[in-house]
């Protein structure tokens, strides 16, 4: 028995090594099944569904907002220009002076015992 399972491993394992059937071995052992056309009622309910995704092969509609131009995008790219030359501005102003002279500050003095929980 355990010589039968052993033949049928090795000749089921050096299927699929087979350049032939390599790329058949799904549908020649059933695990892949075909796809056909959908059911008439199928088409009838998707078709007035909304869809959250465009279906492959499907084209998408036309965009509500028309591309910019050339001037439309000359203008926007001078915008963003400003708007950087800003934040470099921004970044390169000079800083304030620190009024920390390098020397600790003294630590408070302890507070007094009657002050203190017991």
């Amino acid at each position: 028995m355990a010589g039968l399972v052993l033949v049928a491993a090795a000749q089921g394992l050096s299927a699929c090594t087979e350049t032939s059937h390599s790329g058949r071995m799904p549908q020649l052992t059933g695990l892949r099944a075909e796809v056909g056309e959908p059911k008439e009622f199928v088409r009838q309910t998707r078709a007035g569904a909304p869809q959250d995704f465009i279906a492959v092969g499907v084209t998408p509609p036309e965009r509500a907002i028309a591309p910019r131009n050339e001037a439309g995008a000359a203008a926007l790219e001078k915008e963003l220009i400003a708007a950087r030359q800003r934040s470099q501005g921004f970044a390169n102003r000079p800083l304030p002076r620190s009024t920390y002279d390098g020397t600790a500050p003294t630590r408070p003095a302890s507070p007094r015992k009657e002050l203190l929980p017991d």
